[in-house]
């Protein structure tokens, strides 16, 4: 049953990338920033200048473009997954730099042949596969219109999860309402931090765990000791999701001594488990 639903969901992001790469996005300004993740914080990849034109990947972002990275941009997978240039092992995270750190900006699946172009330690440089995506702030880009994201209930979210659904939360807190929410956690009443910016897009992955009766935690998938951000969304939706590896895209928040952003999620993308990334 995995293997037919890893096939069906490979073939999936196959039809989706051809449909795609028919559709051109031009450049409407210069210099403007490729970026790992949408998010103005994200690992800035390259620069494209005016004019040029990129294979659209993503449109689901209202303020960014996925794209596919120009030819010239160098990515990386850790060597330790590769033989002779073939990926293998079912599913290799592509990464923005040599490290776990950096943004995963795609995949390649087992048996693609990558175009190895250097190595520093465990790590290979190659060139952009079809199935990499950067991202580009829209105003800077002729595209058609971002798509909405359909509202879907939970239980079909489970059913699709190997399909990687998106999910539109649609509850928007106040920053109070986050404060609030965070305050019940640590038992103190928390301050708004005014040196950060609140309501901020960004995104982060990891796997989702539970962190008391209000908040839940997104930690890293391989050191599951560290704390990538705190998730404050429908309680309900979030534990269907407990202990998966996602994508959280949302707004997030800042309190007076916190470490940590609480992000509220907009978007929930579902990733591969996968212990070789």
């Amino acid at each position: 049953m995995k293997k037919n639903l890893f096939v069906l969901f490979a073939l999936t992001l196959a039809a989706t990338a051809f449909a795609q790469e028919a559709v051109k996005v031009k450049v409407t300004g210069d210099r403007v920033s490729l970026r790992a993740e949408p998010n103005t914080n994200a690992v800035l990849v390259c620069r494209t200048m005016l004019g040029d034109e990129l294979a659209l990947k993503d449109n689901n972002n209202p303020e960014w473009v996925g794209v596919l990275p120009p030819e010239s941009v160098d990515l990386w997978v850790s060597n330790e997954f590769v033989s002779n240039k073939t990926v293998r092992t079912e599913l290799l995270n592509i990464r923005s730099g040599p490290s776990l750190s950096h943004s995963v900006v795609g995949t390649a699946s087992s048996g693609t042949v990558l175009n190895i172009r250097g190595e520093i330690s465990q790590w290979l440089k190659i060139a952009p596969t079809s199935n990499t995506v950067v991202w580009i702030n829209r105003k800077y880009v002729e595209a058609p219109g971002a798509v909405v994201t359909v509202v879907e209930p939970v239980a079909a979210t489970v059913s699709t999860q190997q399909a990687q659904t998106v999910v539109q939360v649609v509850a928007e807190p106040t920053v109070q309402e986050i404060m609030t929410a965070i305050s019940a956690t640590a038992q103190k009443k928390l301050v708004v931090d005014s040196s950060k910016p609140q309501g901020v897009e960004a995104t982060y992955y990891g796997v989702l765990r539970p962190s008391d009766a209000t908040l839940y935690q997104l930690v890293d998938d391989h050191f599951t000791d560290i704390t990538v951000c705190y998730v404050r969304g429908n309680f309900a939706q979030m534990q269907t999701f407990n202990g998966m590896r996602l994508q959280i895209t949302g707004k997030t928040y800042w309190a007076e001594g916190m470490d940590l952003p609480v992000v509220k999620p907009t978007r929930i993308r579902l990733l591969p488990t996968e212990t070789n990334k």
